[in-house]
């Protein structure tokens, strides 16, 4: 999925998501949907009134901003060419509308260089000659804030959450080595420990829970992988929820007062609480528990939960 500031998508539901703008904020101008089956015109819509054409992008996954830039360029071109290839089946959709402006609508431009690219792209097109187009036609690009009163209407309309972009769906990298990691939730096991074991039983007690503190922040990652694969939208949510948490974890830690036990505690039962309660049904008590497991577990080993 790729995060944009309105949600995760990918193609096919950012397409879907502009069909439903297209449709509300272009009705009164005749707004007619071009369905993608059985090919791929390189225009998804169109108004008869105002002879405005719509082709949407959307990457699948996050790609660094070189890479974006080329796709989104090399669509554009891609599209473009299609409406010559395919100008006596537009013909049949447009009737007497011709084309003025043909507008590529992605969540996020990567570059400033894609309008340039517009530009030379329109006047080769101009070129061309085709009965479908207008003398005067342009190439525009949008991005999602072009629609955002229309997307976060529909959002409020089907009971979502409008995500204002202040929190990332990507947790922050690890940046230090296996070496650091252990000898912190060593240093944490024994201060959750102590006072709460015989000393003659301490030293086993503090190797288990050193060894299952470790395997829940070594499971963390895949677990995450897991849910990205299979839930990519919940994954996105998921990471969004527990970087908003982190900023209650780092508070907590600097004001309390009881035992370091009873903050671990405290913590993961918080975000279980709080998975639970913002991403059911989707994520039920038992997994929100597990989740929050592993959490806590890297926070420990990072360091976000510390106990002074």
């Amino acid at each position: 999925m790729y995060n944009t500031p309105y949600g995760p998508f990918d193609g096919n539901s950012w397409e879907r998501l502009c069909q439903q703008v297209f449709k509300k904020k272009f009705a009164a101008d005749g707004y007619q949907h071009i369905i993608a089956t059985p090919g791929d015109f390189g225009l998804e819509g169109f108004t008869t009134i105002t002879g405005c054409g719509f082709q949407c992008y959307c990457p699948d996954k996050l790609h660094p901003v070189k890479d974006l830039h080329d796709k989104q360029r090399d669509k554009i071109t891609r599209d473009l060419k299609k409406l010559k290839t395919y100008e006596t089946e537009l013909k049949g959709f447009l009737g007497s509308t011709k084309l003025r402006r043909w507008c590529f609508v992605t969540p996020t431009v990567a570059k400033n260089d894609l309008l340039a690219h517009a530009r030379t792209k329109e006047a080769e097109v101009r070129q061309w000659g085709l009965s479908i187009l207008a003398p005067d036609f342009e190439v525009l690009v949008h991005d999602g804030d072009h629609y955002a009163e229309e997307i976060q209407d529909l959002q409020l309309a089907l009971g979502q959450a409008i995500d204002f972009g202040g929190l990332p769906t990507v947790l922050p990298s690890l940046g230090s080595g296996p070496e650091v990691y252990e000898e912190n939730v060593l240093r944490k096991t024994k201060a959750r420990l102590e006072g709460r074991v015989d000393a003659a039983k301490l030293a086993a007690k503090v190797a288990m829970l050193h060894q299952r503190t470790l395997r829940e922040f070594l499971d963390h990652d895949a677990h995450f992988r897991r849910i990205n694969e299979q839930a990519p939208i919940v994954h996105s949510r998921l990471v969004r929820l527990i970087n908003g948490f982190e900023a209650h974890v780092v508070e907590t830690c600097e004001t309390w007062e009881g035992t370091p036990q009873q903050l671990t505690e405290k913590i993961r039962e918080g975000l279980a609480e709080r998975i639970t309660k913002e991403l059911a049904p989707h994520v039920d008590e038992t997994e929100a528990a597990h989740i929050a497991r592993l959490m806590v577990a890297r926070w420990i080993a990072v360091c976000e939960l510390d106990y002074g």
